[in-house]
């Protein structure tokens, strides 16, 4: 299962293997401050717990996520033995 999880852009020299995508969500872009920066990329693995694990991506940078086929981000993580968090 693919995931689209979201860092601090500061947190991306630490994934030099990823591809980071400069990512802000449609209402963050209408705002006039500039906020944080973050990054995206997509990833694999069998959940959400997986996909960080197998990608070396530490949760405490982790900003949002979701699986690649939804349209809303999540902001918090399931518990790892979570059966919600399980792919389908």
């Amino acid at each position: 299962m693919d995931f689209t999880v979201v860092i601090l852009n500061e947190y991306t020299s630490a994934y030099p293997d990823h591809d980071w995508a400069e990512w802000k969500d449609r209402n963050r872009q209408q705002m006039k401050s500039q906020g944080d920066h973050w990054s995206k990329t997509t990833l694999s693995g069998h959940d959400i717990w997986d996909c960080l694990d197998r990608n070396k991506i530490d949760h405490l940078h982790l900003v949002q996520w979701k699986p690649a086929e939804d349209t809303l981000y999540r902001v918090s993580l399931t518990k790892k033995s979570d059966p919600f968090d399980q792919a389908k």
